[in-house]
């Protein structure tokens, strides 16, 4: 019985691993789309949500797996001999998920730098058009005022 549960476990860290490499695809494509000349940004919604899925997912598999790792923890820590090659693949498995829970983090830290920078030229895009805007109006005003003239008399007697 106990040798299902350590192949569950095996499989559910295969399976992180696996989501891992697709968040790490997911994360490169959505720096891909911040970095272009003018980002799609219905695309870009899309890949976000995509990740909050395998977010989602990723949290399933990490709850699957301490309920199962509480049920055979004794088994594995009492008989490490029995289990020392399910537990050297674990481990292995393990060192892999957290290489690429760290590239995750490392491109995650990189898009939100390449996203705050994409929303400061935005920001100041608008301002610029608000400001020619403004100025325009000034223009405008002042010009209508230019060739307004206040009423007169001309006296024409001699």
């Amino acid at each position: 019985m106990s040798d299902a549960y350590i192949s569950m476990l095996i499989e559910s860290q295969e399976k992180k691993l696996e989501l891992l490499g697709q968040a790490i695809e997911l994360d490169k494509q959505q720096e891909e789309m911040i970095t272009g000349d003018s980002p799609d940004i219905e695309a870009l919604n899309a890949n976000i949500t995509a990740k909050g899925a395998l977010v989602d997912e990723l949290n399933k598999l990490d709850d699957g797996f301490d309920a199962v790792y509480a049920k055979v923890r004794d088994e594995l820590i009492n008989n490490k001999e029995a289990h020392r090659d399910e537990i050297r693949r674990l481990q292995e498995l393990i060192r892999q998920i957290t290489e690429k829970i760290a590239e995750v983090e490392a491109l995650e830290a990189r898009s939100k730098i390449n996203v705050d920078n994409f929303l400061k030229s935005r920001r100041r895009s608008l301002k610029d058009g608000r400001s020619s805007v403004k100025a325009a109006s000034v223009y405008s005003t002042n010009m209508r005022k230019a060739y307004h003239t206040s009423p007169y008399f001309v006296d024409n007697k001699k």
